[in-house]
């Protein structure tokens, strides 16, 4: 199981979209999170910068799992296994809509859903 004894607010904001069991996109996960923005909309840069580090902590610690993919959508099964995420998770365009190609995908593990 993990070791954590809460989740962040940003580890929050990027687990809560995959609770239905479908991969996401991170340009999905980022949009859900501006839907709930009041006031100022976060540019992309800022939404990286936030949730990026979320999102490399919950793939470490197992609670998702991330492939990479050269479209989306596509099945499950076509994608690469992302083991390291390192500075991927902070780069600004592979939380924009705008990114066409090597799509980085999220989805929930099962012990992500136990835990949450």
């Amino acid at each position: 199981m993990v070791d954590l004894d809460g989740l962040t607010n940003a580890e929050y904001l990027v687990l809560s979209p995959l609770e239905e069991d479908t991969p996401r996109p991170l340009w999905e996960i980022a949009e859900a999170f501006i839907d709930c923005v009041a006031g100022e909309l976060p540019t992309t840069e800022q939404v990286a910068a936030l949730l990026g580090p979320a999102l490399a902590s919950l793939a470490a610690h197992g609670l998702i799992e991330i492939r990479r993919f050269g479209a989306w959508p596509a099945p499950w099964e076509q994608g690469a296994d992302v083991v390291e995420l390192g500075t991927d998770s902070r780069c600004v365009d592979i939380w924009s809509r705008t990114r066409t190609h090597d799509v980085l995908v999220a989805r929930i593990t099962e012990v992500g859903t136990e835990w949450f």
